[in-house]
C-alpha cells in the first residue's frame, strides 16, 4: 500500500486483526487526501460515530443497490458526507446527549448559510438544496464552504455536529 496513494477506499468497519477505524486512521496519516468510505453491514450508530471519528468521508450500508453506492462514492469524491438517512436522527440524537450545549457562541451564520446548515442537517443533497432553496449547487457549495470554516469543521457531519454543541441548531431542526 506503500508505493499506492489511493484517492477513494471502501473500508469495511469489523476486520480482523485491525479494525475499520484504526485501519482508516492508519491510512490517512499516510495519505491525508484520500477519501474513506466505510461500506459494512452494520447499521450500529456506535460504528457509524467510531468510523467518523477516525476521518472517514462517509457510511453506506452493504445492502445499498449499486446505484447508491454510486452515489455515497461521488458524494464523497464532492467533499460531501454520505450517510444513510435512517441512520442520521439516532446518530445526532446521540451526539447531542453526549455533548453539552454551550451557553454562548462567538459563530455567526447568515441566513442563508443556517437555511443550509438545517437542510443538511435533514440529510439533504446539495441538488436537494439548490431546489428548495432556489440556488445553484455551486452556491450551496460556497455556502457550505462557509459554514466549514465557521465551524471548523472538515465535513457536513461535523458541520451538525458542531452546530448541535453550539446550540445554532436543535433536535427540532432535524
Amino acid at each position: 500500500m506503500a508505493s499506492l496513494k489511493p484517492d477513494l477506499v471502501l473500508m469495511d468497519v469489523h476486520m480482523p486483526v485491525m479494525d475499520g477505524p484504526a485501519t482508516t486512521r492508519a491510512l490517512l496519516a499516510k495519505h491525508p487526501d484520500t477519501k474513506v468510505i466505510a461500506w459494512t453491514v452494520s447499521e450500529s450508530s456506535d460504528d457509524l460515530l467510531r468510523m467518523i471519528q477516525a476521518g472517514c468521508s462517509g457510511y453506506v450500508l452493504k445492502d445499498s443497490g449499486p446505484g447508491e453506492l454510486q452515489r455515497a462514492l461521488w458524494a464523497a469524491v464532492r467533499s460531501e458526507s454520505p450517510v444513510p438517512r435512517r441512520m442520521i436522527p439516532e446518530v445526532l440524537r446521540r451526539v447531542a446527549e453526549r455533548t453539552p450545549l454551550s451557553q454562548a457562541t462567538s459563530v455567526a451564520l447568515t441566513s442563508r448559510e443556517m437555511q443550509v446548515l438545517r437542510g443538511v442537517a435533514k440529510g439533504q443533497t446539495t441538488k436537494r438544496l439548490a431546489q428548495d432553496l432556489g440556488l445553484r449547487a455551486p452556491s450551496i457549495e460556497t455556502h457550505l464552504h462557509n459554514i466549514f470554516g465557521k465551524l471548523n469543521a472538515t465535513n457536513r457531519g461535523e458541520a451538525v455536529s458542531t452546530a448541535l454543541k453550539l446550540g445554532l441548531i436543535t433536535l427540532a431542526d432535524l
